[in-house]
C-alpha cells in the first residue's frame, strides 16, 4: 500500500478530509438510541400491561358475576332454611303444650290458647319482623298478630293480586304426604299499605289440624342481596384501579430502567463516536478504553487498531513525500 500511496498525490492532508462525515446533516437526523429504546420498552410494557390488565379484568369480572349468582342462590337457600326452622321451633311449642294436655296438666282448650299466645307474641331476625300465623285444615285462622280480627273466620277464597288462592295452596302442602312446604304469593306487609311478593314455609299439626306458616317477603330479600353484590362490585372496582395502578407504575419502572440501560449503552456507543471525531480531525493519539467482552468492546479495539493503521499510513506517507 505504501508503494502505491508513494507514487501518487494524496498527502496526509487529503486522507485526512477522506476520513471527515461527508454529511453532517444526516449525522444530525440520526434518532438518539437512548430515546429508541426507551419508547420501545414503554411500549412493550404499555402493550403487555394493557393484554394482562384486559385479561385480569375481565377474569374478575366473570368471577365477580359468578360471586353475585351463587351468593344469591346461598342467600336465598338461607332465607327458606331460616322460615323452614322457624315453623319447626313453633311445631315444638305446639307439641310441648299438647303434651300437657295429654298428661292433664292443662285441658285441651287452655293448651290452645295458651300455644297461640306464645306463638302471638314470637319474632325472629334483627329486625323483629318475622312472625307466624295459625290456620286450621278447613281454612279457619286461628291465631295471627296482625290480623287478629280476623280469627275464627275461614278463609278459604283468599286471593292475591294475581288470582292466587293463598290459603288453598298453603292447605295443599299442608296436605301433602310431607306436611309442610313452599308457597309464593303476594301479601300485604306490616304496614298495611305495601304489597310484596312473599315466600311462605307451612307446616301441619296433626294432633290440632292446625297448620304453621311464616315467611320472608321477596323485596327484603332482594334488599339484602343488593346490598352485598355493591359490596362484591366496590371490591371489583377497587381491583380494577389496583391493576391500572400496578399498570402505570411499571411503566414509570420501565423508563426509568430503559433510561438507565440507554445510558449505559450509549455511554460506549459516545465514546466510540467522540473518539471517530477526533480521527476525523486528525487526532490520531486517542484511544478507547472499552475493554469489555460485548460487541462494543470489540468494536473499540477495532477502532484502536484502525486507527494505528490509519497513524502508521500517514506517518509513511509522511516520509515518502
Amino acid at each position: 500500500m505504501l508503494t502505491i500511496f508513494a507514487h501518487s498525490d494524496i498527502t496526509k492532508k487529503d486522507i485526512i478530509k477522506y476520513l471527515q462525515p461527508r454529511n453532517e446533516k444526516a449525522i444530525m437526523r440520526r434518532k438518539s438510541v437512548k430515546n429508541s429504546l426507551t419508547v420501545m420498552c414503554l411500549a412493550f410494557v404499555l402493550v403487555s400491561a394493557v393484554v394482562i390488565g384486559s385479561i385480569a379484568i375481565y377474569n374478575i369480572g366473570i368471577m365477580t358475576s359468578l360471586a353475585n349468582k351463587n351468593h344469591q342462590a346461598d342467600m336465598e337457600e338461607s332465607y327458606n332454611t331460616q322460615i323452614k326452622i322457624e315453623v319447626q321451633s313453633v311445631i315444638s311449642i305446639l307439641q310441648s303444650e299438647y303434651d300437657k294436655s295429654v298428661k292433664g296438666e292443662l285441658t285441651e282448650d287452655e293448651a290452645k290458647k295458651e300455644a297461640c299466645e306464645i306463638v302471638r307474641n314470637m319474632r325472629y331476625r334483627d329486625e323483629q319482623d318475622g312472625y307466624f300465623w295459625i290456620d286450621a285444615t278447613d281454612s279457619t285462622l286461628i291465631m295471627h298478630p296482625i290480623l287478629a280480627e280476623q280469627e275464627g273466620t275461614k278463609r278459604n277464597n283468599i286471593k292475591d293480586q294475581n288470582g292466587t288462592k293463598i290459603i288453598q295452596n298453603i292447605m295443599k302442602v299442608a296436605n301433602s304426604s310431607e306436611g309442610c312446604g313452599y308457597n309464593e304469593f303476594y301479601y300485604t306487609k306490616s304496614d298495611g299499605k305495601t304489597v310484596a311478593p312473599k315466600v311462605a314455609y307451612s307446616q301441619i299439626f296433626k294432633p290440632w289440624n292446625w297448620v304453621v306458616s311464616t315467611g320472608n317477603y321477596v323485596d327484603d330479600m332482594n334488599e339484602q342481596i343488593a346490598a352485598s353484590e355493591n359490596q362484591v362490585s366496590a371490591k371489583y372496582h377497587a381491583m380494577i384501579l389496583i391493576i391500572i395502578a400496578v399498570s402505570i407504575a411499571i411503566a414509570v419502572v420501565a423508563i426509568i430502567v430503559a433510561r438507565i440501560f440507554g445510558i449505559k449503552i450509549c455511554r460506549p456507543l459516545t465514546d466510540i463516536q467522540n473518539f471517530a471525531g477526533k480521527i476525523a480531525e486528525g487526532d490520531l493519539t486517542s484511544k478507547l478504553e472499552d475493554k469489555s467482552r460485548n460487541e462494543l468492546g470489540q468494536t473499540s479495539q477495532a477502532l484502536n487498531r484502525a486507527q494505528a493503521e490509519i497513524a502508521s499510513l500517514v506517518s509513511g506517507i509522511g516520509t515518502v513525500t
